[in-house]
C-alpha cells in the first residue's frame, strides 16, 4: 500500500505502527480521507485504534501524537473501556485519591452557593411588555423609496 519513498515504524510487540507517506499528495484527497500523510495504528488486529494527519497538520502535533502513542505509561480507563480491552492488556485497579482538606472546603463552598430552581407551580409565566404602535411611514419631500 505504501511505496518505496514511504517510511513505516512498528513497535517490537507489533501493537503500534506509524506510517509516513513522503510522496506528493492531493490536498482534496487528504481532506476527504482518501489519502493521509500520517497513519498511526494501535492495538491488535481486529481491535485497532487509528488516527490520521494531513500534510498541513503541524509537526508539533504529529510529534505529540506519536509520543503519546509510544508512551509505555499506564492509561486510565473507565466503564465500557475495561470490558473491551484486548487480551494483551493488563488492567490494574486504582484507588481513588483521598480528598484533601482543600478539596473538602471547595466542595462545601460550591454547595453552599447552590440554589434550587423554583418548581413549575411557583414560576410565573413570562409576559412580554406591550410594544408601542409603529408610526406610519411618511415620505419626506424630495426622497423616494
Amino acid at each position: 500500500r505504501y511505496g518505496a519513498a514511504d517510511v513505516s515504524f512498528e513497535s517490537p510487540d507489533g501493537l503500534a505502527e506509524v506510517h509516513l507517506r513522503r510522496t506528493r499528495l492531493d490536498h482534496a484527497a487528504e481532506m476527504t480521507g482518501h489519502q493521509e500523510r500520517w497513519l498511526m495504528l494501535a492495538g491488535p488486529p481486529g481491535n485497532q485504534w487509528y488516527a490520521t494527519a494531513s500534510s498541513f497538520t503541524p509537526e508539533g502535533l504529529v510529534a505529540a501524537m506519536n509520543t503519546a502513542l509510544t508512551d509505555p505509561a499506564p492509561v486510565i480507563r473507565y466503564g465500557d473501556d475495561l470490558r473491551r480491552l484486548p487480551p494483551q492488556a493488563t488492567a490494574t485497579p486504582v484507588e481513588p485519591p483521598v480528598p484533601t482538606p482543600l478539596d473538602v472546603r471547595r466542595a462545601q463552598v460550591a454547595n453552599s452557593r447552590s440554589t434550587v430552581a423554583p418548581s413549575p407551580a411557583d414560576a410565573r409565566p413570562f409576559i412580554p411588555a406591550p410594544r408601542p404602535p409603529s408610526a406610519p411611514h411618511v415620505p419626506r419631500p424630495g426622497h423616494s423609496r
